[in-house]
């Protein structure tokens, strides 16, 4: 759930980051630095926890329309960890290409968890040329990512890559993976790449999910097991004899 709306939106405020910030944006557009934190009154419109919305605006040129993100904690044998930054619509008006640079990441997802699913998807208007890059990472150290548009804790999950060849050009990808943890941990979402002026990225999204696993179930040892299977045979035999 990651987008280059993202970007934008967060440059409305912006020099510094709350400290022990768990979800945060920041992107670089067109040389402009913008960065938003979670509940950061100058930039995040919305007030509740875990999401954060950045206001419809325009970067060095580019207008970025609905940018979104948000983070889901897990729960076991319930709703899955998830890290997702959306936008509806990027426009490049500025007269040349633009390249942007962004991160969006969260903190302390729960554990244990066994795997993940990144995805990414989005098409491309009237911008034959532009390219796209998608990064996923994962950090059982729990580092926070997006102190600034490179910053990737963590080891990276997936990679997707895509050049717009043609007028109206859609992408997507989903890649599964394993991902295990024992405690909290990170995940950042990476998007770089080039729109050409004129261009259109719209509806792209970028999304990992990590499952929460069950608490394993508790059962007898095949020992115990076969002790107590030979005691139900041996009194068997007995009252067979008897």
């Amino acid at each position: 759930m990651l987008r280059y709306p993202l970007m934008a939106a967060a440059a409305l405020a912006f020099l510094a980051t709350p400290a022990g910030a768990t979800l945060q944006i920041s992107a670089l557009v067109g040389g402009i630095s913008v960065q938003c934190a979670d509940q950061e009154l100058s930039c995040d419109t919305n007030p509740a926890p875990g999401q954060l919305a950045i206001g419809d605006q325009s970067i060095a040129g580019v207008q970025f329309l609905g940018s979104s993100q948000t983070q889901t904690i897990g729960t076991l044998g319930g709703q899955p960890n998830s890290l997702n930054s959306s936008s509806f619509q990027i426009i490049n008006n500025s007269g040349a290409a633009i390249p942007i640079t962004l991160a969006v990441a969260g903190t302390d997802f729960a554990s244990p968890t066994a795997a993940y699913s990144a995805s990414g998807s989005g098409t491309f208007q009237s911008a034959i040329g532009s390219t796209i890059h998608l990064g996923f990472f994962g950090d059982t150290g729990n580092d926070q990512g997006a102190d600034n548009p490179n910053d990737t804790p963590g080891v990276q999950l997936a990679t997707f890559d895509h050049n717009a060849t043609l007028a109206t050009d859609a992408f997507s990808t989903n890649q599964p993976g394993v991902l295990e943890t024992s405690g909290p941990f990170s995940m950042t979402l990476f998007a770089s790449g080039t729109i050409i002026d004129g261009g259109t990225l719209v509806g792209r999204t970028q999304a990992i999910i990590s499952d929460v696993v069950a608490a394993p179930v508790t059962e007898p040892a095949p020992l115990g097991m076969m002790l107590v299977g030979l005691t139900g045979l041996y009194y068997a035999r007995r009252r067979h004899w008897v």
